[in-house]
């Protein structure tokens, strides 16, 4: 029986929220709640593989982190195990440019529940 509950998760770019994010997505699988985790490609490639059986109940987003010009974050960093302290807030700030593609995505969606 295919599950009619849906929730949206997406965490800021760091692997102290990812995980537990991660763990909470894992549970609801489990409890056969459809899930979506929202993140960048390279975030969702760095979890850990799903077992077959949740496959089927949770799908991976990727939303492409954009470019914010020359040099303000290294080639690559999705997080912020990425990044030295001092450029944290240009994380944040191409985090922030993901508003309009996860707004997009959450429109065409039929969700119960955003966190």
């Amino acid at each position: 029986m295919e599950t009619e509950t849906h929730i949206i998760l997406v965490s800021f770019l760091a692997f102290g929220h990812m995980m537990p994010f991660y763990e909470l997505f894992l549970v609801l699988a489990k409890a056969d709640i459809r899930v979506s985790y929202v993140s960048t490609l390279r975030n969702i490639q760095r979890l850990i593989q799903l077992s077959p059986e949740l496959s089927t109940l949770v799908t991976f987003v990727p939303i492409p982190l954009p470019a914010l010009g020359s040099n303000l974050l290294p080639e690559g960093a999705e997080a912020t195990v990425d990044v030295t302290t001092d450029k944290i807030h240009y994380l944040k700030t191409a985090l922030d440019h993901l508003k309009q593609p996860f707004k997009q995505f959450v429109a065409e969606q039929s969700s119960d529940w955003i966190s």
